[in-house]
């Protein structure tokens, strides 16, 4: 069975925004679906959500989902494990310091991109025209690093909510 984790962001759970209406979506259509309560989400320790997703036993048939700061964390998790996973998807992910505090330790040191780009089958990059945290030029960096597909839709929301057929679409290309 293909699995799918979807890592929330900062300041954030399992039951916000869009992730348990694609969790049910995506059981429907006979995937194993895993939402984790990330550690301390309101003070993210970049170690611990490494963790955290290398307890998930992610393998090449899993797809990994990144909701804001869940794209640094998959991309660290990637780089430290140097575990091969079919597809990442980022959605307002970034690589870079937004200029909070509490998410800089995931983005302070570079990214080994050499590393990362060869440890997915495919990198999906969605990002908003007007998301209010992370620019295009940010969300852009990801997609030009990994060689993602890169999807830039209207929006000013950070994906708070989710045309989830945005998504859905992308994840058996």
């Amino acid at each position: 069975m293909r699995k799918v984790i979807i890592i929330h962001g900062w300041e954030s759970n399992p039951s916000e925004h869009w992730y348990l209406e694609e969790k049910r979506i995506l059981e429907g259509r006979g995937y194993e679906v895993l939402v984790p309560e990330m550690p301390d989400s309101a003070h993210p320790q970049k170690d611990e959500w490494v963790k955290t997703i290398g307890n998930l036993c992610p393998d090449e048939n899993t797809i990994l989902v990144g909701h804001s700061l869940g794209t640094p964390a998959i991309l660290r998790y990637l780089e430290q494990s140097g575990q091969k996973v079919d597809k990442v998807i980022s959605i307002a992910g970034f690589a870079q310091d937004l200029g909070y505090a509490e998410t800089s330790n995931f983005v302070e040191e570079p990214f080994d991109w050499d590393k990362i780009k060869i440890l997915a089958n495919k990198f999906v990059i969605i990002a908003q025209k007007e998301d209010p945290y992370v620019s295009v030029e940010i969300a852009k960096e990801v997609a030009d690093k990994t060689n993602g597909e890169w999807v830039l839709v209207d929006g000013d929301n950070h994906f708070d909510k989710m045309d989830l057929d945005l998504m859905n679409g992308r994840l058996n290309k």
